[in-house]
């Protein structure tokens, strides 16, 4: 059985929780979603095929899976190797005339969007609030428990995982010979298709690439 390597797609299923709670906050098995109370009706739960090396998955668990066999493992990780630790300078300080002008009332939890980046509400004080733009999970320590299921070489399907990833919303990819034909319900517009098709071509290592 062939090792894994970077540049490598494979399909894999995780469950992943905070280790020192045991609460699961992702998982790509819909029994696992139901029995830990995290399902959701719009989550289509399946297995991923990612690329590794390319950071479609977070640092520790990318650099875990090189070397690896398909198989079930176990995965602790440090904040660092997961979703990073605390950055003071990611607390930003924001009146609540921001919030007002937006029709928005801030409150403590909340999470929110300023200047395209989402953040947490964390204190209101005086007419002042402050947003925490860390991640949610960030200086936890995470475990991820990971069924690698196989190497994928089949170009179909890296080419529909590719346009997953850039949540591009597909009808079917077929094969014309080594060309990938991908058909969608309605028209990409013409300023981003060659983007997306030079991105999948960089991905995937299909050369001939033609959108419908």
């Amino acid at each position: 059985m062939a090792n894994i390597k970077k540049g490598d797609f494979v399909e894999l299923d995780y469950t992943a929780r905070i280790s020192n709670t045991d609460t699961v906050f992702d998982t790509t098995s819909e029994g696992d979603a139901k029995k830990f109370k995290i399902h959701s009706k719009d989550v289509k739960y399946k297995p991923l095929i990612v690329k590794i090396g390319e950071g479609h998955l977070v640092k520790g668990l990318d650099d875990f899976i090189v070397d690896k066999v398909p198989g079930m493992y176990k995965v602790d990780l440090s904040p660092e190797l997961a979703f990073g630790k605390k950055n003071a300078k990611l607390l930003r300080l924001v009146s609540i005339k921001e919030f007002h002008k937006n029709q928005i009332q801030p409150m403590p939890g909340l999470e929110v969007e300023l200047d395209g980046n989402r953040g947490i509400v964390r204190t209101i004080s005086g007419g002042r609030v402050i947003v925490d733009f860390n991640h949610p999970l960030s200086s936890q320590n995470i475990t991820y428990d990971v069924t690698i299921k196989s190497i994928v070489v089949d170009p179909k399907l890296k080419v529909e995982a590719a346009l997953e990833m850039f949540r591009i919303p597909f009808e079917k990819v077929e094969f014309e010979n080594e060309k990938a034909v991908v058909s969608f319900k309605t028209k990409i517009p013409d300023e981003i298709t060659k983007p997306i098709i030079d991105e999948l071509r960089k991905l995937t290592d299909v050369k001939d690439v033609e959108f419908r």
